[in-house]
């Protein structure tokens, strides 16, 4: 179903003529939202080579996070579980090449702060907000975290904000562990995630999620700027 060492070497193709990274997507979001939560890509597809990603398993069988040649899901009961290369995603983002840079997050940034340093740093940086997405990850002690997970649906076709609705929320007042995900572009066009979306996996792998909030303690952070592929073009 899917060429895997074709994908990589586009992929590879792509970093070393444009000089930067990429973030390949699976599909477009508005199928998600719309309730397809059928297999669009495998983990070893979307996550070989890449230095970070996120993504839901098919059926909603799990948030997924991906992190230095490791992925994980975390099922409704909060706990993580580490997949293997075959298993199948209903949607996905992986990041793939470019340079790191370090971000500034002080103690005491929340969510909507981070977003806002990474908007700083692009109009430091003489990039277009509304032309670029960045890839994030967050690693340290974080303050007030509360992460998320969701069931699969009730019925085929269920819609994901339904399925959110009944989502199951934990809380940490102190949490250790590594948040990635991505800033896009606000405007929606229902292919894209607007705006930031991390998820979390904890240092000692007992909990992960979607990241609904959170207050920065201690922490490093690193931000790629990236072209952004098209779902069926990486």
């Amino acid at each position: 179903m899917f060429d895997e060492g074709l994908i990589r070497a586009r992929r590879r193709l792509h970093e070393i003529v444009s000089g930067h990274g990429s973030v390949a997507q699976s599909r477009a979001a508005d199928r998600l939202f719309a309730g397809d939560y059928s297999t669009s890509v495998t983990v070893a597809t979307e996550f070989a080579g890449s230095r970070l990603g996120l993504g839901v398993m098919h059926d909603l069988e799990g948030e997924v996070v991906s992190r230095h040649g490791v992925t994980w899901r975390i099922p409704v009961d909060g706990r993580p579980v580490r997949v293997g290369p075959n298993e199948g995603m209903a949607f996905a983002m992986a990041a793939h090449g470019g340079r790191r840079h370090e971000l500034g997050l002080p103690s005491g940034t929340n969510f909507a702060g981070v977003a806002g340093a990474v908007d700083r740093y692009l109009a430091d940086t003489d990039h277009d907000h509304a032309q670029v997405v960045c890839a994030l990850e967050i690693a340290g002690q974080f303050d007030e975290v509360v992460l998320r997970t969701v069931a699969p649906p009730e019925y085929q076709g269920e819609p994901l904000a339904e399925v959110i609705d009944h989502e199951r929320r934990f809380t940490f007042s102190t949490w250790h562990g590594s948040m990635v995900g991505f800033r896009f572009p606000d405007a929606v066009d229902g292919t894209r995630i607007p705006g930031l979306h991390l998820h979390g996996i904890s240092t000692d792998e007992s909990s992960g999620g979607h990241v609904r909030s959170f207050i920065a303690s201690s922490v490093t952070a690193f931000v790629w700027v990236d072209e952004v592929q098209s779902p069926g073009e990486s």
